[in-house]
């Protein structure tokens, strides 16, 4: 289930909720978790994104999405 981060307008607490894909989709709301305000704003975070190198077999290729045959 993904988790989603939200801060509060009230009190500014930053909480993590998991939720459903279809839950969020359909509009679910959520309350902060500090003071149970309504007036929450999803916020995001950054993604590390790990891709391989040249390994030992010489290979160029990336283990990233996206096409294949690209070097």
């Amino acid at each position: 289930m993904p988790a989603y981060d939200y801060s509060c307008g009230e009190c500014g607490a930053a909480f993590e909720v998991r939720m459903s894909i279809a839950a969020y989709s359909a509009g679910e709301k959520t309350a902060c978790e500090a003071c149970g305000s309504a007036h929450v704003t999803r916020t995001f975070t950054s993604v590390n994104v790990l891709t391989a190198g040249r390994g030992s077999s010489g290979s160029t290729r990336s283990a990233g999405c996206g096409p294949s045959g690209f070097t």
